[in-house]
């Protein structure tokens, strides 16, 4: 997202670690203890009580679901597991229930002080129906190994794919978005151990006219299929576990704050590098991905817009955008203005595609961060624009990352008594039978 590209990394960060035996904090220093042993948070300034009491919530029943029978995904020899999925996918779009994600929901948190791997499931004893993740982690910016990880041989590949397998177990469906970094930048650095170095971050360095050259026959492409074979590392783990994973690329593209977005390459070369990345997995031998393309919502003012860098029906399962209400108010307008706008837009052009539609990613920015920790002034925005995504046929929507106290998209506790000042509007959210958390995903692999 554009206001927050400069606020997703932060130097010791403590990043959270999922261990075979439990929670782990990992500090800076790579010394890991048990979470229970973290100091506790005790200062309680702008943080609320957990009054309100989580509701039992039932499965989604996929008899109730229209379900079709068969379904094209960009991908031919897609899965059986993925196909699944998607027909779950378009069965729940339009449904009256809709998919709840949270990005790098189960290995990074805000509430440190509590066991669990997941702010949702401090607040709601549940997970996300949709876990995000993200490049970034397989480069070290979202994920560390420790040291005990290091000397027995994982790679972050390996970890990563550990958090997604486990995600799928507790019932969640994974996505994947890339903060690619520029690889003109990383061809500039030395190699290690002969391979190119990824870290840090900078798909926000928009010079060097990176789409063209990663292309095949410019001077960049092996560095960008050194990259892809490392993200096809963390996939090819989740394939042979079954768990499908809807890989969204490239996302916002229509702004110019990413080296592959508007004013960097045109459309057409847009379109060729996404059908290239479709393209260069499949031949891999990764079959279970569900690709989605996911424009920012702010510049699509017509279908038009939307269609401008659309790869086409072959490169492309689900239809999405990105898009935050800034500074939101009670009855201010957007939700009921521009972002139905957008929503009309996505929603007409999946169905006449016959893809699935998804607000993939969306919530709440204060000025040009993310959420308020105190003095929110509209308190209900997740059940608010839930109920407007879901009459638009959106199958899910996704709010972005919990990082810290200073840097996060969702409620969360600080300790077992309180939390953000809008957790138990959220439990309301959670409550709401429109809303899909992971214990209620249907068993979609059961569709034939």
């Amino acid at each position: 997202m554009k206001a927050r590209t400069k606020n997703l990394i932060r130097a010791g960060l403590m990043v959270m670690a999922l261990e075979a035996g439990g929670m782990m904090v990992t500090t800076d220093t790579g010394v890991g203890m048990p979470c229970a042993a973290a100091a506790q948070q005790t200062n309680k300034d702008g943080y609320v009580a957990k009054t309100t009491p989580v509701q039992p919530q039932t499965k989604v029943d996929l008899a109730k679901l229209t379900i079709p029978q068969s379904v094209s995904t960009a991908d031919p020899q897609a899965m059986p597991k993925t196909v699944a999925l998607y027909k779950y996918l378009k069965g729940m779009a339009g449904s009256g229930q809709i998919l709840y994600g949270h990005q790098n929901d189960m290995h990074r948190k805000v509430g440190k002080a509590l066991p669990s791997c997941s702010d949702t499931y401090d607040v709601v004893g549940d997970y996300p129906a949709v876990v995000g993740m993200d490049g970034l982690a397989l480069t070290g910016n979202e994920l560390e190994l420790t040291p005990a990880e290091k000397a027995a041989g994982m790679t972050l590949a390996d970890k990563l794919a550990k958090v997604a397998i486990n995600a799928d177990r507790h019932g969640a469906i994974v996505t994947m978005s890339c903060h690619m970094p520029n690889f003109d930048k990383v061809s500039r650095r030395e190699k290690i151990d002969g391979k190119y170095d990824y870290t840090g971050y900078s798909p926000n360095v928009t010079d060097g006219n990176v789409v063209s050259r990663i292309m095949p026959g410019g001077d960049l492409n092996a560095v960008y299929n050194g990259y892809l074979d490392m993200v096809a590392d963390f996939d090819r783990q989740l394939q042979a576990a079954d768990v499908p994973l809807l890989f969204r690329p490239f996302h916002e593209n229509n702004g110019s704050w990413f080296w592959w977005g508007a004013g960097h390459c045109t459309p057409q070369e847009f379109c060729q590098l996404f059908r290239y990345t479709v393209t260069y997995f499949q031949q891999k031998g990764l079959h279970n991905m569900l690709y989605v393309y996911s424009p920012g919502g702010g510049d699509i003012k017509s279908e038009g817009d939307y269609q401008l860098t659309y790869p086409g029906n072959s490169y492309v399962d689900i239809a999405g955008f990105d898009m935050y209400h800034r500074d939101p108010e009670k009855g201010d307008g957007f939700l009921q203005g521009d972002f139905t706008d957008v929503l009309n837009i996505v929603e007409k052009f999946a169905k006449t595609h016959d893809k699935v539609g998804a607000a993939t990613e969306v919530g709440i920015l204060d000025g040009n961060s993310a959420m308020s920790k105190k003095h929110n002034h509209d308190k209900d925005w997740f059940r608010e624009a839930m109920g407007i995504m879901d009459k638009h046929h959106m199958a899910y929507f996704m709010t972005w990352s919990n990082f810290d106290e200073t840097n996060f998209d969702q409620p969360y506790m600080i300790d077992a008594t309180y939390g953000h000042e809008m957790i138990n509007n959220f439990i309301d959210f959670y409550n709401a039978p429109e809303s899909i958390f992971a214990s209620q995903n249907a068993d979609y692999s059961t569709l034939k």
